[in-house]
């Protein structure tokens, strides 16, 4: 079936700024002695504050309760959002050109992204890229966040398209999960994940950058 719609994740996928999130998990866990890994933000990337507080603080002997998940996602947002706001914001190389080219060929365009509305906003209005994007689904409006498939899922629904007429782009093993699980094709960018590793979550293709995504592999 003819590829129609493309689905990128944000954060390590069309902006460089996964680490953003993984530095401010990593300054609030500390404040409780434990110590968050670039390994354990893999593990979690697009999963959001809302599974990766109690999960992790699980993990490390502590139960929270739902006002302490609340508590800590929002010190989380405050501090990301003063980072957004006054850090400069990279893109992933070939991404502005690579979107136009889409659009101009008719291609339907959609966000799929653990972050919230708000920031992907910020993110997208600072890089010059939201209008490429009239389509942005979040967590909040599913069930299951990744590796679930619900987000593309959605966001394939959100185009009225099939899931097997999209092709999604990521950057974390969860989201090549969700995509795969979804019955979607996988563009894997190597910006934040280790080859092999988003090669055994199932990715179809792997490129560094936006310049490596040929017209054969969109077809």
């Amino acid at each position: 079936m003819a590829i129609k719609g493309l689905i990128f994740d944000l954060d390590g996928t069309v902006t460089l700024t996964q680490q953003l999130h993984a530095q401010t998990f990593a300054e609030i866990f500390k404040k409780h002695g434990l110590n968050y890994t670039a390994e354990d933000d893999a593990r979690f990337s697009g999963r959001g504050s809302h599974c990766t507080f109690p999960e992790f603080f699980k993990e490390n002997g502590i139960t929270l309760t739902p006002e302490q998940v609340e508590e800590y996602s929002n010190e989380k947002r405050t501090i990301y959002d003063e980072l957004i706001k006054h850090v400069h914001i990279k893109t992933v190389p070939g991404i502005e050109n690579f979107l136009e080219k889409q659009k101009a060929r008719g291609m339907k365009i959609a966000m799929a992204t653990g972050n919230r509305i708000e920031a992907t906003t910020v993110l997208l209005n600072r890089t010059g890229l939201r209008n490429y994007f009239p389509k942005i689904v979040t967590n909040r409006e599913v069930k299951n966040s990744k590796p679930a498939p619900d987000i593309f899922l959605k966001a394939a629904e959100e185009l009225e398209l099939k899931p097997e007429e999209c092709i999604v782009f990521e950057d974390a093993v969860n989201g090549v999960q969700a995509a795969k699980s979804g019955g979607m094709r996988c563009i894997a960018l190597l910006t934040t994940t280790p080859q092999k590793k988003l090669e055994a979550a199932g990715a179809d293709h792997l490129v560094k950058n936006y310049d490596e995504v040929k017209d054969s592999i969109l077809k």
